[in-house]
């Protein structure tokens, strides 16, 4: 939880007592809203002492399991797996286990839902289930906004996004939180009528979007480019990489190898993460076009002050999250800490009786 002076704790009293009576605490959206999830100060502070436990290798974290079917080829068709141990402060085992649908949309509902479980780290009993999807998306964009602390200009004015999505919406409305200087936003999707309604929404919290005609339009002249989308081949250039701006990879294959071997820095979230999979560093990778040597570093070393982020203003800076487990069991235990302060949620009883119940 954050304590009144900031600070991240672990209340082992209270860890305990739900221990002892063997309860699991039920926290459905509404109760993940009001334990703070949609507090980007809040989940920043959380996120920020994460990746200092990152640098200090303080967690564990096996590779992620999919459950991918051969019959659904598309890159957002899947469930995955992320399972992980955070140190302390935050001490807690678990797994997010978050399936995506690209057809969900057209149906009217997020294409990514998500279910988070919480064990302790002693008996490694569940001691919470919740509504992962919130936490999922409000971690992921939060991260952006911490990323461009460090990473960004500080007088970066103008944001461009492509992908005009949940996760698109959440990260321009983070990084207008911290941004304050920021008084262009640009943003462009495929799907016009999305893009209405995406600039629509945008306004209802007070950002002004300007639609764009194509992707080249919005990242052009963007001090921050994001892309936030399912694409699984490359487009963007090293034309739309500005001197001086930060490039957010938040997708999967936007980015050209062009564009990425043009960064002056290139700062990843874990190495390991980001070269196993089928992104676009781990193909440069694979082809021998990017190690580990290459890069500038991974976020936790910035953080943590090992090595400095932006240094100088015409740098431009390419940023890779993979999109870490730790960050999501972190931001679960800190939700279920103050869950338990403030009466949030409602207590199961998965288990009624050791054994008996079978004779």
């Amino acid at each position: 939880m954050v304590g009144g002076d900031g600070d991240l704790c672990s209340d082992t009293e209270r860890l305990f007592r739900r221990v002892n009576d063997a309860s699991t605490l039920f926290l459905s959206q509404r109760d993940v809203m009001a334990a703070g999830a949609t507090d980007v100060d809040w989940v920043g502070r959380v996120l920020e002492q994460v990746f200092v436990l990152h640098e200090q290798q303080a967690f564990t974290a096996p590779p992620s399991s999919f459950l991918k079917r051969p019959e659904c080829p598309h890159v957002a068709d899947r469930i995955i797996g992320l399972s992980a141990h955070v140190g302390a402060p935050f001490d807690k085992e678990g797994m997010k286990w978050i399936a995506s649908s690209h057809v969900n949309p057209d149906h009217g509902i997020p294409r990514a839902n998500a279910v988070i479980v919480l064990n302790d780290p002693v008996h490694r009993l569940p001691i919470a289930i919740m509504e992962g999807a919130l936490i999922s998306a409000m971690r992921t964009a939060v991260v952006q906004a911490l990323a461009a602390r460090y990473l960004a200009r500080p007088d970066a004015q103008s944001i461009g996004l492509v992908g005009a999505g949940r996760i698109g919406a959440l990260t321009l409305w983070a990084l207008s939180k911290w941004f304050p200087n920021v008084t262009v936003f640009r943003a462009y999707d495929q799907n016009s009528a999305r893009l209405d309604a995406f600039v629509s929404h945008m306004a209802r919290q007070g950002i002004g979007i300007e639609a764009c005609p194509g992707f080249r339009e919005a990242l052009s002249d963007a001090d921050i480019g994001v892309v936030a989308t399912t694409e699984s081949e490359p487009y963007v250039t090293e034309a739309e990489f500005k001197r001086g701006s930060l490039f957010m990879n938040v997708s999967l294959m936007d980015p050209t190898f062009e564009l990425v071997s043009a960064a002056d820095k290139i700062v990843v979230d874990d190495w390991h993460q980001s070269v196993h999979s089928d992104r676009v560093l781990a193909r440069m990778h694979r082809e021998g076009l990017v190690t580990r040597e290459g890069i500038h570093g991974e976020f936790g070393e910035v953080v943590a002050g090992r090595i400095p982020g932006r240094e100088h203003p015409d740098e431009r800076i390419f940023w890779n999250p993979f999109g870490l487990a730790i960050e999501d069991i972190a931001v679960a235990s800190a939700i279920y800490e103050e869950a338990l302060l403030k009466g949030l949620g409602q207590p199961l009883q998965l288990v009624d009786q050791e054994w008996d119940v079978l004779f």
